[in-house]
C-alpha cells in the first residue's frame, strides 16, 4: 500500500509564488525606505553596509519562518497520511480492512457497471484456524493471519488490485480486469505459497466469483462467499469457481 506524496497541489505552487514575493520585498525594504527619505539609495559607505546587513537579517528571518511553516505543514500532512493510512487498515495484518475493502468494491462495481469492465472476486478462509488457535495459542494464529496477509500482498498487483482481511480468518481480493481463468491461477498461486510455507499443515479454501454486469456487492459477494464454503465441504485446501467447477485439488 503507498500513498502518493510527489504530487505538487495548487496550494504549494501559490505559497511558494507568495513566499518568494515576500523575500524580495523584505529583501529591498531598507533601501527603499532610505530612498524615500533622501532621494537615494544610499549615500554613504556605513549606510550602504547598514542596508546590506538589515536586508541579510531580515532575509534570514524570513527564510526561517518559512522553514519553520513548511516544515509544520509537512508533518501535519505526515500525520493526516498516517491517518488515513491506519483508518482503511488491518492492525495486525497490515493489509486492508473490511471498510475499506467494502468501499472499494462499491467504487468498482460502479466502474464496472459504467465502462463495462469485468474484474473477479476472490473469497477465503483458513481451513481449521480455530482448532490451530485452540491448540497453539492466539500467537501463533495471529502468525498466521499475518503469513496470509503478506503472502496475498506478494501475488497481487500493488496499486491495481485490492487484499483486504474481510473479517476473522477470511480475506477478500478484488482482481481488477481479471477473468474467472486468471483469477483462479492467482488463488492457486497463493494456496500453494501457504501450502509450501506451512508444509501442509494448514491450508486455504478459495471462491471466485466474476463481476456480472448489474451486480451488486451483496450479490458477488454472497457467490463467491458460497463458492468457497463448497471447497470446505469437499475437504479444503482448494479453489471453487462460482460455477461449482473445482479446477485446483488438494496436493500441491
Amino acid at each position: 500500500m503507498q500513498f502518493d506524496r510527489s504530487e505538487t497541489t495548487y496550494p504549494e505552487v501559490f505559497f511558494a509564488i507568495i513566499s518568494l514575493f515576500l523575500i524580495l520585498l523584505i529583501a529591498v525594504t531598507p533601501w527603499w525606505v532610505d530612498f524615500y527619505e533622501t532621494g537615494a539609495f544610499f549615500n554613504t559607505r556605513r549606510e550602504l553596509l547598514a542596508n546590506i546587513v538589515s536586508s541579510s537579517l531580515n532575509l534570514v528571518t524570513v527564510l526561517l519562518l518559512i522553514y519553520f511553516f513548511t516544515q509544520r505543514a509537512k508533518w501535519q500532512h505526515s500525520r493526516t497520511l498516517e491517518l488515513q493510512r491506519l483508518s482503511m487498515t488491518d492492525h495486525l495484518t497490515e493489509i486492508y480492512n473490511s471498510r475499506f475493502f467494502h468501499h472499494r468494491l462499491a467504487k468498482e462495481i460502479e466502474r464496472a457497471n459504467r465502462q463495462k469492465e469485468v474484474f473477479s472476486l476472490l473469497f477465503l478462509d483458513i481451513d481449521g484456524f480455530k482448532r490451530y488457535n485452540d491448540s497453539y495459542g492466539h500467537a501463533a494464529g495471529d502468525s498466521i493471519l499475518k503469513e496470509v496477509g503478506q503472502i496475498i500482498l506478494r501475488m497481487i498487483r500493488e496499486g491495481v488490485d485490492c487484499g483486504a482481511r474481510y473479517g476473522g480468518d477470511e480475506f477478500s481480493v478484488i482482481l481488477i480486469d481479471t477473468d474467472m481463468e486468471a483469477a483462479m491461477e492467482i488463488g492457486e498461486r497463493i494456496r500453494f505459497a501457504f501450502h509450501q510455507h506451512r508444509n501442509g499443515a494448514i491450508s486455504l479454501s478459495m471462491g471466485v466469483a466474476v463481476f456480472k454486469r448489474g451486480d451488486t456487492s451483496e450479490r458477488l459477494l454472497k457467490r463467491a462467499d458460497d463458492a468457497m464454503y463448497r471447497a470446505k465441504r469437499k475437504g479444503g485446501n482448494r479453489i471453487e469457481s462460482e460455477s461449482g467447477r473445482t479446477r485446483y485439488h488438494k496436493t500441491a
